[in-house]
């Protein structure tokens, strides 16, 4: 699963798939910030990291996904993101990394 970010909304991609969670943009700065605000997805931390909203990826998630047992496999991928460190201290939000973004 993905998260592809324009400034013009976000959408949900391969939802089926909850072991690569990404973020695609080409978004940078004020205007990764911005999109991310805007729609609703997340935040870039003082750190740079950028947190996805879980609230908000399961329920645009749930929209795309097909599987049967993807209610199974967010909760892995959910669980995979605690142990690894990459949820956040109140659980609400994952860390991800972006491709596409130009430095």
């Amino acid at each position: 699963m993905h998260v592809t970010l324009t400034a013009q909304g976000a959408v949900v991609v391969d939802a089926d798939d909850c072991t690569r969670l990404h973020l695609e943009t080409s978004l940078t700065g004020p205007a990764l910030r911005a999109a991310l605000r805007d729609t609703g997805t997340g935040e870039v931390a003082p750190d740079g990291a950028v947190w996805l909203d879980l609230a908000v990826l399961r329920s645009r998630a749930q929209l795309a996904a097909t599987a049967e047992d993807w209610p199974a496999r967010w909760d892995k991928m959910v669980g995979y993101a605690e142990k690894s460190g990459w949820l956040s201290v109140d659980g609400r939000s994952v860390k991800v990394h972006i491709e596409g973004a130009q430095a």
